[in-house]
Order: C-alpha cells, then sequence, then structure tokens
C-alpha cells in the first residue's frame, strides 16, 4: 500500500460519482496508473445512498494521492459536485472524470505538457466513445480534433463550439479564477453553459489529437446518465434551459457575434439528438416537446436555421407546425445515410412540398420544400422509395413481414420489377427472399389507414416462375403517390445465420429490372420490439442450433441473432463444399507457382490455346477484348479462355471462362500458346519458352509508370519482381512514339515492339457507324437517361496512396449539381482501384458507371469527357468530342504524388480546372472552348493518336498470330 502523499500536485482530477459504488474504483485507477504521477484523485460524491462512501474511503487508503469529498445532500446534477471538487483541488491545473468512464493512459502528462509548451488556457483532445458491448470504438466529432494547433480564440474556429464537454480538457487553474467561471448547479446538461462561457472568455487554447477521454456507454447501465435520458420531457426542458443560459453567457461576454453558430449548434446537436428519436415517441409526447422547444426555436438566428441539412430544416419545420405524426416519418432520414423521401408529397405549380398539405407562410414554404430531391427524374438505381415494415408476426420457426412501399415520385410506374428482402450486409447475405408485392390504394391520411389491394394479387414471370413481378400501378393513390404492398415469409431453418453473429443485421429490400437494381433500407415499426426463439440453422460443422432471433425499432431495420447453448444436431459435413474451401485455402502464390511449374515440366504447350485477360480478370475489355473478336471474325480455329477475378457475370455467354487465382487458372497458363494481356499476369508464373506473351497495356502514358513509378524507386525488392514480370513480355503493343521512351523504356523492356496502335480504339474512330451508334443507345437505355439530355463522363485516376478510399473522386457532386446547367446527366466512371457511391439523393443526375463492363461504350454515349490524369484522355480523342480537365491536386500530384511525363497544361486539349464553378461555366460555354483548343486537339491527336485508324485489331493478328490467321 502506498503512503506517501503528495502536497503540490501537478494535476487535479475530480471525479464525481452518485450511487455507482461497482464502476468508480475502475475510474479512480485509471487516474491513479496515469504516467503522470504527481497528481491527485478527488472523488466528489453526491451524497450517494449506496456503498460509494466505503469504496471511496478504500481508495483513499489504497493510495495517499486520492482524496474524498462527500456532499451533504444530493445536488441532482453535476455542477454542484464538479464545483465542490474545484474548490477542494490544490493544482495549478485540473480536469473532470465521470465515475463511468476513464482516462487513457498518457491523458493528464500529454495535455499538461502540452499547456506549459502553449501557455494556454486550457487544451482539449479527442474523445473515444466505446460500446462495452461490443468493444466498438467511435471518436466523439473527430473533425475538431484532426490537427494538433493553438487557437487565438473562439472566433477563429466558431465551430468547435460543438464540443460542449467538460470533461476532455485540461485547465489552468489561473484561468478559471480570474474569470471566476463556474458550473450553473440548478439545470442539467451545465457541461453546455460551461463551454459557452469557456469559449467566449479564452484568448487562447490548444488542441491535441490524440484520445484523452474514454467515454464507456455500458451494455446495462446502473443507472442511466443524463445524456441517455432523453425520452424524459424534462430533459428536453432543462436542455432549452441550459440553451438560455448559454444566450445570457453571449451577452455578459459581449459575444452576441457569436450567436448564429451557437443557435447551430443547438439546432444540429442538441436539437437533433431529440429529433432523431422521435420516430419512437407516441404523439402526445411529440406534442408536449413541440410545446417546449418552438419558442425558444423561434428566438434563433434564422441563418442558422439556413444552415442545416434538408432533412434537418424539414423536421424542424414540421415540429414547427405541430405536424408531429410527419416530423416522425421525416426524423426518419436523421439515422442513416439515405435520402428517405415523404410518403406523400404535395406539388403547388413547379414546387413540390413535404406532404399530403401545403405548408403555412412563407418560412414553411421554404423549409418543406422538397423541389431538389428531383423525385419525378430519379433512375431505377437512384429512386427515392420509402420501404415500411408495417406488421410482424412470428411463430416458433417462422416470422411474417408485412411490407408498404411508397413511390412518391412515380418512377415504378410500367415496370416488371422482382422484388427481394434481404438480410445481411454488402458482403454476406444471411437471406435472401422473394418479395410478392401489389399496387395498394390507401385513403386520405389520418381518415382510415388502408384498404385491401384492388384486383392485381400479383403476377408472375413465365420465364422466371419463381419470382414475383409488380405491375403497373393504378392511377387512384393519394397525391400522385404510388404505393406497392406485400409479403414475405423468413423460414428460421433456412436462415444460414454465422455462428459469431453479434452485430445487428441490416435488413433491405431490392428492386430489380434486368440488370438495374434498387437497394434501399426497410424502415421499422415504431415502438417495435420482437424476439422469437427457434431453430436455425446451418451452424457450422457441428450442425444447427437453437437461436434467440431479435428486432428492435432501430431506424432502419435490424435483425439480431444469439445462439442458444450448444448446436442442436450434428449433421454429415459437405464434401463438395471441403473440397472447394480447401482448394481455396491451398491457392497461394508460393503453391500455384509450384503447381504451374509441375504442369510445364510435363504438359505439352497447345499452340492452339490462348489465354486472355483483361483489367486483371475485372471485364472483357480493353485491347484483349478487340483482339479476341478480330480472331472471332476470321474463325482462325484457336480456343480462347479469358480469366475473371469472380465476376463471371462480365463476360459474354459464349466465352470460356477460368477464374484467376486457381489450380485451373495456372494449368491453362501452363498449356497455353499464347497469353495476350493488358495489366500483368501473376508474378508467380514464368512464363515456358514455347509460350507467346502479347502485353498490350491499357492506355498511354502521362503519369510515371514502370520502373519510374515513386513505389518501384522506393522498394527495390518490388521494382526487382515488376522487372522480372516484364522479362516475360515477348511483344509490347505500342500505340505511338511517346510511348517508347515514356513506357518501354522506363519499364526496361528490350523485346519486340508492335507499332500497330490500340484495338479498342477501333470502335471509337468508326464512332459514326450504325453498329456504334447501337452501342451509344443502349448505354443510355440502361442508364434510364433521358431524351435530350447530354452526358458528361466523369472518369479519373486513382491516387496511389489513396487505393480504395474514394479520393480520386476530385470533383464535388453535390456543390457542381447547384451550378451545373440542366441539360447534363453525369456517368462517373471511378478507376478499378478506388470506389464511388452516387451521393444522396443526386441519382436524377448522377449515375455510377464504375462497373459498367466496357468503357468504350460509356465513351460512345457521352458527349464531353472529364478527367484528371487518366490514360482515357487519349482514347477520347479518337471521338474528336471536348474533353476537359479537373484537375485541384495537379501540382501535387506531379511533384509529391505520381509525377508526370510531360506538363499537361502546355498539351491538353482542354481546359484546366480548379472547382466546380470553373467546370460548370465549361460545360456551358463547350462551343467556344471547342473552338479555342482547335489548333491544340488537332495536334493532340496527331501525336498519341496517330496509328489509331479503326483497323489496329487486323494489324496485331496479323503480326502476332502470323502461322494461324487465314
Amino acid at each position: 500500500m502506498t503512503t506517501q502523499r503528495y502536497t503540490a500536485p501537478d494535476v487535479s482530477v475530480i471525479v464525481i460519482t452518485y450511487n455507482d459504488a461497482a464502476r468508480l474504483p475502475r475510474a479512480v485507477r485509471s487516474v491513479l496508473s496515469q504516467t503522470l504521477k504527481n497528481l491527485e484523485v478527488i472523488i466528489v460524491d453526491d451524497c450517494s445512498g449506496d456503498d460509494t462512501p466505503a469504496v471511496a474511503r478504500a481508495l483513499t487508503e489504497e493510495d495517499g494521492r486520492v482524496r474524498y469529498v462527500r456532499l451533504p445532500a444530493n445536488s441532482g446534477g453535476c455542477g454542484a459536485p464538479r464545483n465542490a471538487g474545484m474548490d477542494a483541488s490544490r493544482s495549478p491545473f485540473l480536469m473532470f472524470l465521470d465515475s463511468d468512464d476513464e482516462l487513457p493512459r498518457h491523458s493528464c502528462k500529454s495535455l499538461l505538457l502540452e499547456a506549459e509548451a502553449t501557455g494556454a488556457d486550457f487544451v482539449m483532445g479527442t474523445v473515444e466513445r466505446v460500446d462495452e458491448a461490443t468493444g466498438a470504438v467511435t471518436l466523439w466529432y473527430p473533425q475538431l480534433f484532426a490537427e494538433r494547433r493553438v487557437v487565438d480564440g473562439i472566433r477563429a474556429e466558431p465551430e468547435l463550439l460543438f464540443n460542449c464537454l467538460a470533461t476532455n480538457k485540461l485547465y489552468r487553474r489561473t484561468f478559471l479564477d480570474v474569470t471566476g467561471i463556474r458550473f450553473p448547479e440548478d439545470i442539467h446538461h451545465e457541461d453546455i453553459v460551461w463551454s459557452t462561457e469557456l469559449f467566449c472568455r479564452s484568448k487562447l487554447f490548444a488542441i491535441v489529437p490524440w484520445p484523452v477521454y474514454r467515454w464507456l456507454l455500458a451494455a446495462t447501465p446502473a443507472t442511466r446518465s443524463i445524456s441517455s435520458r432523453r425520452h424524459e420531457l424534462e430533459n428536453v426542458r432543462q436542455r432549452v434551459a441550459a440553451a438560455v443560459l448559454s444566450d445570457r453567457v453571449l451577452a455578459s461576454t459581449h459575444s452576441l457575434d457569436l450567436k448564429e453558430d451557437k443557435d447551430f449548434r443547438f439546432l444540429s446537436h442538441d436539437l437533433r439528438l431529440y429529433l432523431g428519436d422521435l420516430p419512437q415517441r407516441d404523439p402526445a409526447w411529440i406534442s408536449e416537446f413541440a410545446d417546449i422547444v418552438i419558442p425558444y426555436v423561434d428566438t434563433l438566428d434564422p441563418a442558422a436555421i439556413e444552415r442545416l441539412t434538408r432533412a434537418e430544416r424539414v423536421c424542424v419545420q414540421l415540429v414547427r407546425e405541430r405536424r408531429g405524426a410527419e416530423a416522425a416519418l421525416a426524423a426518419v432520414e436523421l439515422g442513416g445515410r439515405h435520402s428517405i423521401p415523404p410518403r406523400v408529397v404535395t406539388a403547388d405549380g413547379e414546387r413540390v412540398f413535404w406532404g399530403a398539405t401545403l405548408p403555412g407562410g412563407e418560412q414553411g414554404r421554404s423549409e418543406l420544400d422538397v423541389t431538389e430531391l428531383h423525385l419525378t427524374e430519379q433512375p431505377l438505381s437512384g429512386a427515392l422509395l420509402r420501404h415500411e415494415l408495417v406488421d410482424l408476426q412470428a411463430s416458433r420457426d417462422e416470422i411474417r413481414l408485412r411490407l408498404r412501399t411508397y413511390d412518391p415520385g412515380r418512377v415504378l410506374d410500367g415496370r416488371t420489377l422482382t422484388a427481394w428482402l434481404r438480410i445481411g450486409g454488402r458482403k454476406r447475405a444471411i437471406a435472401s427472399i422473394p418479395v410478392q408485392m401489389a399496387p395498394v390504394v390507401i385513403e386520405a391520411p389520418g381518415e382510415r389507414e388502408e384498404q385491401a389491394p384492388r384486383g392485381l394479387e400479383g403476377q408472375w414471370d413465365p420465364e422466371e416462375p419463381e419470382r414475383p413481378r409488380i405491375p403497373r400501378m393504378p392511377g387512384a393513390a393519394p397525391e400522385g403517390t404510388g404505393i406497392l404492398e406485400g409479403t414475405v415469409s423468413i423460414s428460421l431453418p433456412d436462415l444460414d445465420w454465422p455462428d459469431n453473429a453479434v452485430r445487428p443485421q441490416a435488413v433491405t429490400i431490392s428492386l430489380h429490372e434486368g440488370e438495374r437494381r434498387s437497394i434501399r433500407p426497410l424502415l421499422a415499426i415504431p415502438g417495435l420490439s420482437f424476439t422469437s426463439v427457434g431453430t436455425v440453422g446451418p451452424a457450422g460443422p457441428a450442425g444447427s442450433g437453437r437461436l434467440v432471433l431479435e428486432a428492435s425499432a432501430d431506424i432502419p431495420f435490424r435483425l439480431t441473432a444469439r445462439r442458444l447453448g450448444p448446436a442442436a444436431g450434428r449433421r454429415f459435413p459437405n464434401v463438395a463444399g471441403l473440397w472447394r474451401d480447401l482448394l481455396s485455402d491451398l491457392a497461394t502464390p508460393r503453391n500455384l507457382g509450384r503447381f504451374y511449374r509441375l504442369v510445364s515440366a510435363t504438359v505439352p504447350v497447345n499452340r492452339r490455346l490462348v489465354l486472355f485477360e483483361s483489367a486483371e480478370g475485372t471485364g472483357y475489355t480493353g485491347n484483349p477484348r478487340y483482339v479476341h473478336e478480330e480472331l472471332q471474325r476470321r474463325a482462325t480455329g484457336l480456343r480462347a479462355v479469358w480469366s475473371h477475378a469472380d465476376v463471371p457475370e462480365r463476360f459474354p455467354e459464349d466465352v470460356d471462362l477460368v477464374r484467376r487465382d486457381t489450380f485451373r487458372y495456372a494449368w491453362t497458363l501452363a498449356r497455353a500458346g499464347h497469353w495476350v494481356d493488358s495489366h500483368n499476369l501473376p508474378y508467380c508464373y514464368r512464363k515456358r519458352k514455347s509460350t507467346r506473351y502479347l502485353q498490350t497495356w491499357h492506355g498511354q502514358v502521362l503519369k510515371k509508370m514502370g520502373l519510374d513509378e515513386p513505389r518501384h524507386r522506393a522498394q527495390p525488392s518490388l521494382a526487382r519482381k515488376y522487372a522480372e514480370a516484364v522479362a516475360r513480355w515477348d511483344v509490347l503493343l505500342t500505340p505511338g512514339p511517346d510511348f517508347r521512351r515514356d513506357f518501354a523504356e522506363a519499364s526496361g523492356f528490350r523485346g519486340e515492339l508492335l507499332h500497330a496502335g490500340y484495338p479498342r480504339t477501333d470502335v471509337l474512330v468508326r464512332h459514326m457507324e450504325p453498329a456504334q451508334r447501337e452501342r451509344a443507345r443502349r448505354v443510355r437505355e440502361f442508364f434510364e437517361i433521358p431524351a435530350g439530355k447530354r452526358v458528361i463522363l466523369y472518369a479519373p485516376t486513382y491516387r496511389d496512396s489513396r487505393r480504395f478510399s474514394g479520393d480520386s473522386i476530385r470533383l464535388d457532386l453535390p456543390a457542381l449539381a447547384g451550378v451545373l446547367p440542366p441539360d447534363w446527366v453525369i456517368l462517373v466512371r471511378a478507376h478499378q482501384y478506388d470506389r464511388f457511391a452516387v451521393p444522396d439523393p443526386l441519382g436524377w443526375l448522377v449515375r455510377d458507371a464504375s462497373a459498367f463492363p466496357e468503357v468504350n461504350d460509356l465513351m460512345l454515349a457521352s458527349d464531353v469527357l472529364v478527367t484528371d490524369y487518366s490514360s482515357i484522355m487519349f482514347d477520347y480523342a479518337c471521338l474528336g468530342r471536348p474533353i476537359l480537365y479537373y484537375v485541384d491536386d495537379y501540382e501535387r500530384y506531379a511533384s509529391t504524388q505520381r509525377g508526370v511525363c510531360f506538363d499537361l497544361a502546355e498539351v491538353a486539349p482542354g481546359p484546366l480546372l480548379r472547382d466546380p464553378e470553373e467546370l460548370a461555366g465549361a460545360l456551358d460555354g463547350l462551343a467556344e472552348i471547342t473552338e479555342r483548343y482547335g489548333r491544340r486537339y488537332a495536334e493532340f491527336r496527331d501525336r498519341w493518336c496517330g496509328l489509331d485508324d479503326g483497323q489496329a485489331s487486323g494489324r496485331v493478328v496479323d503480326a502476332f498470330f502470323p502461322e494461324v490467321v487465314q
């Protein structure tokens, strides 16, 4: 036991507690174990009625740095115990800790060092929120703490008002004494008032980007914290009272210039907490909630309301208009990443408003205007549909759901669709079950909830007898909204639920029309609580087992499973499945290389077998596709096999396929007499001498390539592997003279150069032919591009250090949507090394074409290309259509990232643009740009497209397959 007492501690940590004896030791010991040892802990007990006094006294005896203060009566809040702790402290610096939380080990020392180094009035840092049930860790407002810095007062960064916690800061005692800042003691949410005054009075404070506080979210809290009592209306009153006191602080500190920022924080943080819970509240609660908040909201700066998101503005206005039921419907959108439309909209001229009635007054019209959603202009993929779960029944082995789909934009009219309910995330589906849906007519809202479906009960597609079709909806639905209703039964024994399923599984509705699809969340019944115990399987090698299946009114609807005890039975393993799993586990690069060498040593080469691969097996595209089609046209008798990277649906049905990185793939490579590839075949395969390898590559060169790439210069071992891979190439296809210097020599290639141009540009050169026009028409039809709209193809390249981060999509699409002329549609083609999702609700303007199998078809369907450093610019020039460059990071990319072979600004056949406004202006003035860049465009085509004459495929086949050409 430590008995030494420190009379002059550096930091006092004030731990406040009330009836929390079980967790108090954990909090205190998190302070005692700090790397800063010269500190004191002051436990302030707000007159607990449990064992807290005994536990606290034991802690004081355990370590002399701990002191105990007990208030004579319970204060009912956090202000009084914190003030008492401040009065009892003896240190030049203070921190606050709640007894149900912890401090990370270096918090005190790191914050103290920062305070001493900067002279700041206080230092604040990142807060970790830890879900004790799952162990999941999230950061609280991480953007506020992204960089280490010193701030010269709150006016320099008013967004820091969102940091309204008292616990993630270390305070200089002299600053608190001079300013006289104290916690209010007669209200809850005292942190809000404290933080407001703190920021208003401080001239200098510091921020650190590391975690300094651990906010523990208990799985079964002994007592609900104040912040978790949002269901209590008194909690609402207290938060509004704290906001009123904050306004008084602004006035008393001459800081009324911060009112808009403070009001914005109240609306988008404090009020939003309650708005997000409205779907779980009953009408009486919502009505009284409105009585509490409306008078205060009416005093807020209108500019603060204008800064809210559209969904937030709609919710606030519906509460102000006392349309509580509609506010609860609107609040669903606050809980996820999807835009959730209203059930019903009302049109007034060209404007569209939320709900079945027009809003009152100009303010209501402004806030409830949802015209920007473009409900009627959405394609199926972006359709703003509202899927609701309206009834749920459960038995021992089955749950039955009744679903309703609202289509306020009527985008489903006339479509032949199949509907599926999916349980599980994107990567793994626990279940995917067909849903039979039919039109339904609902009478005026509030008068009668529903009417039985009339007539059409669902039809069946004779070509797909197990998939229900959604027929054309009748036009009798209220306010023009289309409504479908359906039921689905989920058999619990059929659910393939993983043994370790802990997290809730999302439930979504997927609508399909051919290759098009719409996937939207299923919204829950307010107040839903459901538990079913049944037999669910399979449960792995142990067989099926008993499972508790639970659902609650999370937004969106989710299902959770908990396994009960050992598996109920045992079954024979699936031998075929075990064999597939074994082969998959064994198919490592080393084992595949060994197998390949064994086959090479024992099996002769088949000179009439050609292995084709494009884009590392991700599609039937690029130069290899057009070489293959030229061989087919000539009927040479060669057998072609294409590799695929687990995406066989991207290939024609009549093409022989082999899955990449399998033993069959290694077998095919070893036997093939010809390899035709556009990237680089896996490094583990050393080409046989009698096999001929044509490397077509996948584009002209702007960015540094080959051994000149930064990663190869920085990693000699990687450069050696690349050089060995290049040494396998027998023939390298070149599209022009610059390619020899910028790619062939940069890659160390010493073999034969085939100066034939690129086969993939043949269709672009012949774009005026009927066949190519038809390809363009099919693209426009697939992406549901309205007649008369012009098409932008946005195709940037990836950023080396940020693969699959989405960072290559530099263009701010929502900002562009606000300034773009109305006659455009954007096809976004993200690089295969990056990812993209259409920002909700921009489906009316933007289509995700990243997975579309053939980029040539996208080019044929487009009117203008927007790119950055991608080689697509060279292919697109064959069309003779405008090219614009969105290069907001050009200097950084050219100098410190990938590097370039020539200055784009000197040769680009179009302007280099830096922001959405510039791009919109260029698109609006394409005719002038085409004329201004005409000469440079011609020079660009002569230099990089000189061999592209529409006959490249024939020249390549003649040169590479001379012995088999007929």
